[in-house]
């Protein structure tokens, strides 16, 4: 049982490297979706 500390910083940290990225990678999606329904509307408007 000694060794699940460790484990266990390790496995917290992953998961917070994981969720970060994946939150990253909603806003970047997010900015592009906004954007291109911005320049298709934009298009429409001319």
């Amino acid at each position: 049982m000694g060794y699940t500390g460790p484990v266990m910083n390790a496995i917290a940290t992953e998961n917070i490297v994981i969720g970060v990225l994946a939150s990253i990678g909603v806003l970047v999606l997010l900015v592009m979706v906004v954007y291109v329904v911005r320049q298709m509307f934009s298009q429409k408007g001319e």
